[in-house]
């Protein structure tokens, strides 16, 4: 379980970087908020090599953590801008409203699928 943790860990550092290099070249995110996510996602690849590396999880159980507040924040204030009908956050640019809903949800989802996973005590 661990393992399948630190992998996605690695493919979920990826796509993040991505969308929020996306995002902030758009001119919708704000620099402050894209250097979180940077850190967040160059924590979960230390946390992916060094677990996969040492079989240690505390690393990317810290990681997968504060992925977890960062999408949890990111996505509920998105959807209640939606559901108010004001100016969201992060949207118009490359991104419609409906699927960067959709995006931070699946991040929000998979960042909890992570720490779930790397949690458990099954060993590599």
């Amino acid at each position: 379980m661990t393992r399948n943790s630190a992998l996605l860990a690695l493919a979920f550092a990826a796509i993040l970087v991505v969308i929020d290099v996306v995002l902030f070249l758009d001119g919708g995110k704000a620099w402050a908020f894209s250097v979180a996510g940077l850190i967040s996602a160059a924590t979960l690849s230390w946390g992916g090599v060094r677990s996969l590396s040492q079989g240690s999880s505390r690393l990317l159980s810290g990681a997968w953590g504060v992925a977890v507040g960062l999408f949890w924040m990111t996505f509920f204030a998105h959807t209640e801008a939606l559901n108010a009908g004001t100016q969201t956050p992060y949207g118009g640019g490359t991104f419609s409203d409906g699927l960067l809903t959709l995006v931070l949800g699946a991040m929000l989802v998979a960042s909890i699928a992570g720490l779930v996973l790397s949690l458990s005590r099954r060993s590599l």
